[in-house]
């Protein structure tokens, strides 16, 4: 990921909508990435951000060097393919499904979020180490995406309504 650039706009009010708030990142994969500002206000927590630490693939790197992806950018790039699908929903069915603003952002927040909750060392962690340690452990990042989910909210006092939350966190 690049570093964390303003997208140029025309509005002329700011609102959630404004791309001058909106920043943009360059991913490998998926190219230009644009990050509207409640996104933003996740993925600028030390919660969000300790995804960088996390490789995506375990322990891969340790076969394939190049193997090095990170939780951050799976999640980034989770975000976008996310916002991409439901934006071509909406496009092709969208009068008929009645999707909205909303129902976009949920979405994309709904992946960008999906694996805040992991441990290190990716599934290996909750499959074989936990239990080793911990015998009986049922603990799982899915579980776990859920309780930062709300703590990153409670904490960093992220206003979104109740019922916008509890559809981000049933998507993730």
């Amino acid at each position: 990921m690049g570093a964390f650039r303003n997208a140029g706009s025309n509005h002329a009010s700011p609102s959630m909508d404004d791309r001058r708030l909106w920043k943009h990142v360059h991913d490998n994969v998926h190219g230009n990435i644009y990050l509207d500002p409640l996104s933003l206000k996740f993925i600028d927590t030390e919660q969000f951000q300790r995804l960088r630490d996390l490789k995506q693939l375990g322990l891969s790197h340790m076969v394939y060097p190049g193997a090095v992806h990170s939780r951050f950018e799976h999640s980034v790039g989770v975000y976008w393919l996310a916002g991409n699908a439901v934006e071509k929903l909406k496009a092709h069915q969208g009068l008929e499904l009645d999707i909205d603003h909303a129902d976009i952002q949920t979405v994309k927040l709904a992946g960008l979020l999906h694996d805040v909750g992991h441990g290190p060392f990716s599934h290996l962690f909750e499959r074989e180490f936990l239990p080793q340690v911990i015998p009986g452990s049922t603990w799982n990042h899915e579980e776990m995406s859920l309780k930062m989910i709300d703590y990153i909210v409670d904490e960093h006092n992220i206003d979104m309504d109740s019922g916008s939350l509890k559809k981000v966190k049933v998507m993730s």
